[in-house]
């Protein structure tokens, strides 16, 4: 069996499957966040996000984002096992060449390392997308990411 990933940058460590591929970023999108391709087309991506934004205007950019993109979405909040009181979640659904696809939009806080490193960072935004049954698949590793994000000491 494979030996998992780590990633570190922006105060975080943590382990990801050795099948997923850490995008490079372009020059231009900065050194905030990270986005990994899962092999079944879904992706991963994490943004560290400054303390001044309002949660509800975060979500709402991603939501309509995708409401951009596809005709008819989906928006459902949902509250993830283990999840901190402050922690918001919610869930997007919409077709895609007639495939259901879930993307989990996740806004917690950031950890003290990353605020040492970013003092300016209050937040990060997760948002884990797939295929609904590729998501199924792997929803076990994306709370396992999770929770190694609100573990960080």
């Amino acid at each position: 069996m494979a030996e998992p990933s780590v990633f570190e940058g922006f105060g975080l460590k943590f382990l990801y499957p050795d099948n997923w591929v850490l995008v490079e970023r372009a020059k231009d999108e900065g050194d905030q966040g990270v986005m990994f391709d899962l092999p079944s087309g879904g992706f991963v991506s994490l943004e560290t996000l400054p303390v001044t934004r309002e949660d509800e205007a975060i979500l709402s950019e991603v939501d309509l984002m995708l409401r951009d993109q596809y005709e008819e979405v989906e928006r459902e909040s949902v509250v993830l096992p283990g999840a901190d009181p402050d922690e918001l979640a919610m869930d997007l659904r919409f077709y895609y060449l007639d495939l259901m696809v879930i993307s989990r939009v996740v806004l917690l806080d950031a950890p003290d390392s990353t605020r040492e490193q970013m003092p300016i960072a209050g937040r990060i935004l997760v948002q884990m997308q797939a295929e609904s049954r590729d998501f199924d698949a792997n929803e076990l590793v994306f709370s396992a990411l999770l929770k190694q994000i609100r573990d960080t000491p």
